[in-house]
């Protein structure tokens, strides 16, 4: 089974992170698709650890500097943990379709992850870049890393969004969103004023404590 997790690109309507996806996004749990597979939650082999991403080959210079920019962005331990899991990770720069920017599968024991660049700049410049690869790079640390009680954890610190557009943002978030939206706030402190990106999802009152059950995974 394939799942599928996408970003929508989102429309601000307050001063904080309150905004209206302007397509339907879909996010399901992925954990007996990983399993299932044979990967399991917090085990990455010495192997996996030391490659980096992989690039479609249609992926140009210019799109690879942005995202190795946006994950050089992140804070020391986000980057660490991006660097556990991004050996496990097909990167392909594409329109997801539906009018969403981002979309990351399981595809057996691997992941991959689909990247609308000219989307996220159009929304946000540098800014919706680095969050739409480091929620979809949240994705892959969350299925690969994220035992599914620190998940709930850090999910029930992040206060109910507003609003409920096409049953997907603000409230009705599914908690695989509000742990990737989260985690790219906590990446960077970034907790997205005025980004035309993302679910509504209001930010954690304490990042970085917030980031803590994080810090001690993937030793």
């Amino acid at each position: 089974m394939h799942q599928r997790t996408r970003i929508a690109v989102v429309l601000a309507l307050l001063l904080l992170v309150v905004a209206v996806p302007l397509a339907r996004s879909r996010a399901h749990d992925v954990r007996a698709a990983a399993q299932g597979d044979g990967r399991v939650i917090g085990r990455v082999s010495a192997a996996e650890r030391a490659q980096g991403l992989t690039f479609a080959p249609d992926v140009g210079p210019y799109d690879r500097q942005a995202i190795s920019a946006a994950i050089a962005d992140a804070g020391p331990q986000a980057r660490r943990l991006i660097g556990i899991v991004d050996g496990l990770v097909d990167l392909e720069v594409a329109d997801p379709g539906a009018g969403t920017v981002g979309l990351t599968q399981s595809e057996g024991a691997r992941f991959k992850v689909t990247l609308d660049l000219a989307k996220a700049a159009r929304a946000g410049g540098r800014r919706a870049i680095d969050r739409l690869v480091l929620h979809e790079l949240g994705h892959v640390v969350r299925f690969a890393l994220v035992p599914v009680a620190v998940r709930d954890q850090l999910v029930a610190q992040v206060p109910r969004g507003f609003g409920c557009d096409d049953g997907v943002s603000g409230a009705c978030a599914q908690p695989e969103e509000i742990f990737a939206e989260s985690f790219a706030k906590w990446a960077t402190g970034d907790i997205g004023v005025n980004l035309n990106l993302g679910y509504a999802v209001p930010p954690p009152t304490d990042l970085a404590a917030w980031g803590v059950p994080l810090e001690r995974l993937g030793g």
